[in-house]
């Protein structure tokens, strides 16, 4: 038969199932074709074989042929040892119409589906067809799911059916993998098809993955296999789900086979809360850590092209009102990490859909915090919604609230302050994660939506005012409050302190400090730099509304950075928080069924 008519021939029989093999090495057993030169069994069909011969049930004029064991699961020989898997390849290609896999979700249990499987016990060189069923989706040991006959008087799974496909009736599509029979009672076990691709990754784009292309499942294979650090895949998966408490288990399996295995599983077991994508963080976590730029680049693009979650969301209550700017704002998070006491915890989240989507996260030296932002923050600008103002916030331990982010280079090969280039606002990192704070915050700035100029309350330079009275004397008055010194005394820390309490929602200071004298004298008070700053604050900020402030900051400190004279706001520190812009980090929710 000519290659040419063959493949016609075989292309029209599609529901014939042509791709079922019958597989002989040391002994005989199944397969099914998976590409036009990929055949899968049981690797104790081939039992250690370097070689095997493959003959097509259907079409005996084509073979036998010739094919050689590329793969395997890791089978340890044991008759229920996991991994039971091999892949063949075939010295040559066929023009045979591979299997089509269900997608990995698809049910078969309940409601009842009638499965069949194609298989060579001894006598039937031709092969003989057995129907069946799943008695449950629950898996037994973490890896396989139970078969039994769909009838009593129907054909039982025997030897020679390892390595059949597991196929649904009504579609024709492949479930999973006969692996093992029952000694009685005609039943066996099955590997599911997400179990084949746990040990076969090649097989990632044939299995269809729920609002995942499979070109975009392939692709994360691929990074994830040129991917060269050095890490354990038990502590990847625990950092990447670390935002959960309690942490979700390890699959029913056992521990992971590789990092692929741990890519699968987010991307097939946990089922996302609306708006979150684990496997993105996933990405971004590798990423984070991979030394090859080239793989590094293409990691966090992945992230970013699929960091939307997949679960339907409700529409989110919109808790600004129309006619105030919007953002579309990146928040950076530094925090102390317990590791060292110069050691910090950076992650960058894109806020986007009410949602705050984990960009990327690693634990860092000081001195490598600005180089680590300034790459991640480029890629959170590709996740973010074209229609919103840019708005870059850092959440800063409060002894960290006068670090001049705003002066960070903007880019790698760009010296730009930061604050020039984007609107750079801070907060205080303990204020955001105290809820009663936040709600204060919120309530303050519905009341502010809509004003067009701004109240502020200021603190001189030098003030001795106490601090607790400052608090009870800011509380409810709707106002911004600015100060003529920077935090550096104990007491400006705590007249700080005081704005922060009183859920103040922006708070400015100078980052200079004051070398007038403040003991009455007329004369030191006018020279006052500090009193000379809150004049020009209240000069120039009090007709605009708090909403819009971190794009007049942005351009204020833009003329102070151009001019060549002194400028009030060179140096200026602008605290502005909106807990209407930052929701919480994301967290997700794991299957119940490994």
């Amino acid at each position: 038969m000519d290659a040419e008519r063959c493949s016609g021939d075989l292309d029209s029989l599609m529901g014939s199932q042509s791709w079922q093999v019958r597989v002989s090495a040391y002994g005989i057993g199944s397969g099914f074709l998976v590409t036009d030169r990929h055949v899968m069994t049981c690797a104790h069909v081939v039992d250690g074989a370097e070689r095997a011969e493959v003959t097509f049930a259907q079409y005996p004029d084509l073979g036998p042929l010739e094919a050689t064991v590329i793969a395997g699961g890791g089978w340890s020989g044991a008759d229920q040892g996991r991994g039971d898997v091999a892949v063949l390849e075939l010295d040559r290609p066929v023009g045979v119409p591979p299997a089509r896999f269900a997608a990995v979700d698809a049910s078969y249990a309940h409601p009842v589906a009638k499965l069949t499987a194609y298989g060579f016990p001894r006598g039937y060189d031709e092969g003989i067809l057995g129907e069946f069923r799943s008695t449950s989706d629950q898996l037994i040991a973490g890896e396989w799911l139970q078969l039994e006959a769909w009838t009593s008087h129907g054909s039982p799974l025997e030897e020679g059916f390892s390595g059949a496909a597991v196929v649904r009736e009504d579609t024709g599509e492949v479930v999973g993998m006969v692996t093992a029979r029952y000694s009685a009672g005609g039943g066996g076990r099955m590997l599911p098809s997400r179990a084949l691709v746990r040990y076969w990754p090649d097989a990632a784009a044939l299995v269809p993955v729920p609002d995942h292309s499979p070109g975009a499942v392939a692709r994360l294979r691929d990074l994830v296999q040129r991917y060269a650090e050095d890490c354990t895949p038990e502590d990847v998966y625990r950092s990447v789900m670390e935002p959960l408490t309690p942490l979700p288990p390890l699959p029913p399996a056992g521990d992971f086979l590789s990092l692929w295995d741990v890519a699968w599983f987010l991307l097939t077991e946990v089922n996302p809360m609306p708006g979150t994508a684990p496997w993105a963080d996933f990405a971004a976590y590798l990423a984070d850590r991979a030394q090859d730029a080239d793989v590094r680049r293409a990691l966090y693009a992945w992230a970013g092209d699929h960091r939307m979650g997949t679960t339907r969301q409700r529409p989110k209550t919109r808790l600004v009102p129309d006619g105030v700017t919007k953002w579309s704002p990146i928040l950076v998070e530094i925090e102390r990490s317990g590791a060292d006491r110069d050691t910090y915890m950076v992650s960058v989240y894109a806020i986007r859909g009410g949602r705050a989507q984990l960009v990327a996260s690693n634990t860092l030296a000081r001195q490598h915090m600005q180089e680590y932002v300034r790459e991640r923050l480029d890629h959170a600008f590709r996740q973010l919604d074209r229609s919103g103002d840019e708005l870059i916030a850092f959440a800063l331990p409060r002894d960290w609230l006068a670090e001049p982010v705003d002066e960070w280079h903007a880019g790698v090969d760009d010296a730009t302050p930061l604050g020039c280039s984007s609107p750079v606002v801070v907060m205080d990192l303990a204020r955001r994660r105290e809820s009663r704070l936040q709600f204060k915050l919120e309530k303050v700035w519905q009341k502010l939506d809509g004003r067009s100029s701004t109240d502020w309350h200021l603190v001189k330079c030098g003030s001795p005012e106490d601090p607790a009275k400052l608090t009870v004397r800011l509380r409810g008055l709707e106002t911004a409050v600015g100060y003529g010194s920077p935090p550096e005394t104990d007491q400006a820390r705590g007249l700080l302190q005081a704005g922060l309490n009183a859920a103040a929602p922006v708070i400015v200071w100078p980052r200079s400090s004051c070398s007038s004298r403040h003991d009455g004298d007329s004369t030191a008070e006018h020279s006052c730099t500090g009193a000379r700053f809150l004049d020009a604050l209240e000069g120039r900020l009090a007709s605009l509304p708090l909403a819009d402030l971190p794009l007049y900051v942005r351009d204020l400190r833009s003329e102070a950075y151009l001019t060549e004279e002194p400028h009030w706001a060179a140096g200026l520190a602008l605290i502005w928080e909106d807990p209407r812009w930052f929701p919480a980090a994301s967290i997700y929710s794991q299957s119940p069924v490994g």
